[in-house]
């Protein structure tokens, strides 16, 4: 696992912490190529899934990133990303 890889998969554990304390099931993916990747299920309705990354641009910081290329968060404001992935996640009744 190179340096950025190591790096990415520490900080989707922590997001994944973050998800798991407010109930949300999480799956990380480390052999994915190219990227790995935290698989977040919405237990209430596991339909309702979303794939996060962790990359940093070039001035080295990084972020969490929601599958489809949204930028949720700095990877440093864990609290922040999982609000944004919960949100993503949310069921709304009708």
């Amino acid at each position: 696992m190179t340096t950025d890889r190591g790096e990415a998969v520490d900080h989707l554990r922590r997001l994944a912490a973050q998800l798991e304390a407010q109930s949300f099931r999480t799956r990380l993916q480390t052999r994915e190529e190219p990227s790995p990747r935290l698989h977040v299920i919405n237990p209430m309705a596991p339909a309702r899934t979303e794939d996060v990354l962790a990359a940093h641009e070039e001035d080295g910081e990084w972020w969490f990133w929601l599958s489809w290329a949204g930028r949720i968060g700095h990877a440093e404001d864990v609290a922040t990303a999982a609000e944004r992935v919960v949100s993503v996640l949310q069921v709304i009744r009708r």
